[in-house]
């Protein structure tokens, strides 16, 4: 009897491990360019467990990335949300599936319930950012930039990103200070250098603009040295 009851065990383990398999190996498939073969492999994988979640989720993310019918997209995440209604992924997506269909409170509510179940979301913090900065509310994009920059400081485009919501609330100082520590961290960077000069020419003061559009114009590097012709 124990001997049956251990048989079964291990049979209903090779079951599970055969059906886990292929997410991985799909997966794979999406990263070499085989996005028709990861999606019909997640496709059959959520068939085959129904009471899955993973397969779902990654099913309309992928329908999403490939800018499919919003309907197949809602009917995942709802069967996903059916059976993992805590996971954060689910929320996420269905926010994305929001804004491209220009829904951004409706977007806003979900990615803030994406971070109720998973407070270090750091997609779901950028994209509210972005949606807050959209519609003007710069005290509530902050909020969001300043967490993702506590935790990645060096990630630039956040830090941009932070700046625009400083200035969108009227503290121009507090904005120039973010600008001249990215410049401090990256004197060379266009982008910097152009966001900079453009919050100077904005705030009144051209001609602390003008150094900045003098590096902008110059070439960025060391001088390469002519070629000189080969002796052999």
């Amino acid at each position: 009897m124990v001997a049956l009851l251990l048989a079964c065990m291990l049979l209903y383990a090779s079951a599970a491990a055969a059906a886990v398999a292929p997410l991985p190996a799909a997966l794979e498939q999406e990263a070499a360019g085989d996005d028709a073969g990861a999606l019909s492999a997640l496709q059959s994988l959520g068939r085959a467990r129904p009471t899955w979640e993973l397969p779902r989720i990654e099913v309309a993310r992928l329908l999403l990335k490939q800018g499919q019918d919003p309907q197949r997209v809602q009917h995942q995440l709802d069967i996903a949300g059916a059976l993992a209604p805590t996971n954060p992924r689910v929320h996420y997506l269905q926010g994305l599936l929001w804004e491209e269909q220009g829904r951004p409170r409706a977007a806003i509510r979900a990615f803030e319930r994406a971070l109720s179940y998973r407070s270090d979301f750091e997609e779901a913090h950028l994209r509210l950012g972005a949606l807050y900065l959209a519609q003007e509310d710069g005290l509530r994009a902050e909020l969001h930039y300043r967490l993702l920059t506590r935790a990645r400081p060096q990630w630039l485009q956040v830090r941009l990103q932070l700046a625009h919501a400083l200035e969108q609330q009227g503290r121009v100082e507090d904005a120039e200070r973010e600008l001249l520590a990215l410049r401090a961290a990256q004197p060379e960077h266009p982008l910097v250098l152009r966001r900079l000069a453009e919050l100077y020419e904005r705030s009144g003061r051209p001609a602390l603009a003008v150094p900045l559009r003098d590096q902008l114009q110059r070439p960025v590097g060391k001088p390469k040295r002519p070629l000189q012709p080969s002796r052999r």
